[in-house]
């Protein structure tokens, strides 16, 4: 199966958002968008746990190859 643009620009971004024990987050971005599409409400205390927890949620927020070759489809 073939990997679709919208596939590729979407991402997994950690970064240090608080202090304390648990002091990074993982985000769901895109190339063309300013604003992440989702950030994690919850804190993690290393950026390979916030990464893994993230790449865990991401195929949520990746249009799928099937969902985006059935919108101009016209057949039920």
């Amino acid at each position: 199966m073939r990997i679709t643009k919208e596939q590729l620009a979407t991402k997994v971004v950690v970064r240090r958002a608080r202090r304390g024990t648990a002091p990074f987050i993982w985000e769901i971005n895109t190339d063309n968008r300013v604003e992440p599409i989702y950030v994690s409400p919850d804190g993690f205390g290393s950026m390979e746990d916030a990464y893994r927890a993230g790449r865990a949620r991401l195929s949520e927020f990746v249009p799928s190859p099937r969902s985006l070759s059935s919108v101009g489809d016209t057949h039920p």
